[in-house]
């Protein structure tokens, strides 16, 4: 090997070097956000089905809460509820939504 292909191997095994710890720290740090979703759809969940009082968020706290804060919550609260109610079968799902209704438009309802 010449002295110019011995160099040429060196600045390609650096760039190689380079661009693999870019893309490792890429992926750390998608990880990371990966793993903090998740983290905060099992906060969801456990809100949902009622795990305690300490996780539900109090009215306080929700009015300290920017907007944009609030409109990924409720957000993602909706795309929780979606996932659960797809995964329920049809007799549940009938029974979900008359109850559900019955919520929104009572007067309705209470006519039957």
């Amino acid at each position: 090997m010449t002295e110019e292909e011995i160099l040429n191997n060196i600045e390609k095994q650096k760039k190689e070097s380079e661009c693999f710890k870019k893309g490792f720290k890429a992926g750390a740090e998608y990880k990371n956000r990966l793993e903090s979703k998740v983290d905060k759809l099992e906060t969801l969940l456990l809100e949902f089905t009622g795990y305690g009082d300490e996780w539900l968020l109090s009215k306080a706290k929700l009015k300290k809460t920017n907007r944009e804060v609030l409109a990924d919550l409720v957000i993602n609260q909706r795309q929780l509820m979606r996932e659960l109610y797809n995964k329920l079968d049809s007799k549940t799902k009938i029974e979900l939504k008359k109850r559900v209704e019955s919520c929104i438009w009572p007067i309705m309802h209470n006519e039957d």
